[in-house]
C-alpha cells in the first residue's frame, strides 16, 4: 500500500477513537445524546468505508495503468526492432546476390552501400558536416589527436577527418573524430 493511503487509515482510526471516547463519556450522561451521537458515528464509518474503497480503487486504476502503458512501450519497441531486422535481412540477400555475380560485385556493393544510408536516412539520420578547415568544435567533433602546424590559419582547425559523426533526429548518435591542428 502506498504511504499516503496508510496515513490516511491511521488518521481515520483516530478520529474512530475519538468518536469512542465521546460515546464512552455520554454513556453515562443522557440516553438521547447518546443515541444520537451513535447515528453520527454509524454514518461517520458509512463515509469512511466509501472514501477507503474509493481510494483503493484509485490506486489499483493507477497501477493498471502504469501497467498498461509499460506493455505498449515494449510493444512499440519490438514492432521497430522488427521493422529494423527485415530491411537488415533485405541487405544479407543483396550481398548474397552481390556474390553469387563475380562480375557485377562492385557495382552491387554499391547499390547495398546506397540503400543503406538511405535508409539511415529515413530512419532520421543525418551525417554531420565536418571538412578540413572547419573550426574544432567539442559539441560536435572528438579530437583523435593534435598535431603541429606550420600554417597558423589552421591551428585549432580541422586538419583530417578520420571518421564521419552522425546525429540522429538532432541529438548527437556518434561525434566526428578528426585530427585538429596546434
Amino acid at each position: 500500500m502506498k504511504k499516503e493511503t496508510i496515513k490516511t487509515i491511521i488518521k481515520m482510526t483516530r478520529i474512530k477513537n475519538i468518536y469512542l471516547d465521546l460515546i464512552k463519556f455520554y454513556e453515562t450522561k443522557n440516553l438521547k445524546v447518546k443515541k444520537k451521537i451513535m447515528k453520527l458515528f454509524i454514518q461517520f464509518n458509512s463515509y469512511k468505508r466509501r472514501q477507503l474503497n474509493f481510494l483503493i480503487k484509485t490506486l489499483a486504476e493507477i497501477e493498471n495503468y502504469k501497467k498498461r502503458k509499460e506493455k505498449e512501450r515494449k510493444l512499440v519497441i519490438e514492432k521497430a526492432n522488427c521493422n529494423l531486422l527485415l530491411d537488415l535481412l533485405s541487405f544479407g540477400e543483396d550481398f548474397n546476390r552481390s556474390f553469387k555475380d563475380k562480375n557485377n560485385f562492385y557495382q552491387g556493393i554499391k547499390i547495398i552501400k546506397t540503400k543503406f544510408f538511405n535508409l539511415l536516412k529515413k530512419e532520421g539520420l543525418k551525417k554531420i558536416p565536418t571538412k578540413k578547415g572547419d573550426k574544432f568544435n567539442t559539441d560536435v567533433h572528438e579530437a583523435i589527436s593534435i598535431q603541429k602546424t606550420k600554417d597558423k590559419k589552421l591551428k585549432g582547425k580541422i586538419l583530417f577527418v578520420i571518421e564521419s559523426g552522425y546525429k540522429l533526429k538532432n541529438q548527437i548518435l556518434k561525434f566526428s573524430k578528426v585530427l585538429v591542428g596546434n
